[in-house]
């Protein structure tokens, strides 16, 4: 049997968006009732006990007894209350991704002003209920997090979720987290040099975890060529190294990643990509899923890393952009 693990609160967030677009493409009530019970399990993750006033508004990994939170993953919890919000218009689910808003600006950043890796938010039981925490290192996942901000600019018209610190990490992305090669990579925070091993395992390379995206909305806010000149730079990156079969890196989880950006770029597009490398990589997902009447739980899901292993990052990701590109939803994701 298929082994199952629980998943982290940003896979229900993207998964609650894929079940909110779904709905509005294919207008079928299943998929908003399994937003619903996605937001209503999100809940339960994000704290409000007043015997933890420095954690009131942060939100759990994977479970109301989960000891600790990726910064980034968190983010990503309050990002699928935002859309919840929008699309839903109860005011609650605004509030709660304002409410970790806050937390972020006084404990989800070091003193240089980048993005922590993560917080332990309770004491650990044992050695073995420690995660990986590299708060030594500056991730070259969290340039995303400028995708979140940006929305929540754009629901309250506040613009200190687009104020000194934003602008920061999306300088810092473009002057420090990409390298010459064009692609983002993670850091050493005393010496700002790529370590050796990365933490990550490759596993943000062609996906740039949506920093590019990030990016394109730090462009509406602060209209420097360095961001959109970034932008394209990663792009060039990519597809200079995009395998014969249309596929990035082992990963698929990329390909939805990079076509995504190069939709919501437009005219922002400068780097000569062709069409027939486009369709390649799209070709190259669709390849990847799951057949139809294989075990329930990978039907069409995507077959990320070609093992046979499926993953909310990939299938997620591929859902909102075929359904943008294909239903014409394009609320999620979005570069403006």
């Amino acid at each position: 049997p298929a082994k199952r693990y629980r998943g982290a609160q940003w896979n229900q967030a993207f998964g609650l968006m894929c079940m909110l677009s779904a709905w509005q493409v294919f207008g079928d009530q299943k998929y908003l009732n399994a937003a619903q019970l996605t937001v209503r399990e999100m809940r339960t993750l994000q704290i409000f006990n007043p015997f933890m006033p420095e954690h009131y508004g942060a939100i759990r990994e994977q479970s109301a007894k989960c000891c600790c939170c990726y910064v980034r993953d968190s983010l990503s919890g309050a990002w699928g209350f935002l859309e919840y919000y929008r699309v839903s218009g109860q005011e609650e689910f605004l509030q709660r991704a304002i409410l970790w808003g806050e937390w972020f600006l006084k404990y989800g950043m070091d003193e240089t002003g980048w993005p922590l890796w993560g917080v332990q938010l309770d004491k650990y039981l044992s050695e073995t209920e420690k995660p990986q925490m590299c708060n030594d290192m500056h991730g070259s996942f969290q340039g995303g997090c400028l995708n979140f901000f940006y929305h929540l600019y754009k629901e309250t018209g506040d613009k200190k979720w687009v104020g000194s610190f934003f602008e920061h990490i999306a300088d810092y992305f473009c002057t420090n987290i990409q390298q010459q090669d064009g692609f983002f990579r993670t850091i050493e925070k005393a010496t700002g040099e790529v370590p050796p091993d990365d933490p990550q395992n490759g596993h943000h390379r062609g996906n740039d975890d949506l920093g590019s995206l990030g990016l394109l909305c730090a462009y509406r806010v602060y209209p420097k060529k360095l961001y959109v000149n970034t932008v394209n730079r990663f792009l060039s990156a990519v597809f200079a190294k995009q395998l014969p079969d249309g596929h990035f890196e082992t990963s698929c989880a990329a390909i939805p990643v990079i076509l995504n950006t190069i939709k919501e770029a437009g005219n922002l597009l400068t780097t000569d990509i062709s069409q027939d490398a486009v369709e390649k990589a799209l070709n190259a997902l669709i390849q990847r899923q799951f057949p139809a009447n294989d075990d329930p739980l990978f039907a069409g899901a995507l077959n990320e890393t070609n093992i046979g292993a499926a993953c909310c990052r990939s299938t997620s990701y591929a859902l909102l952009y075929l359904l943008k590109e294909f239903g014409g939803d394009n609320r999620f994701l979005a570069g403006k």
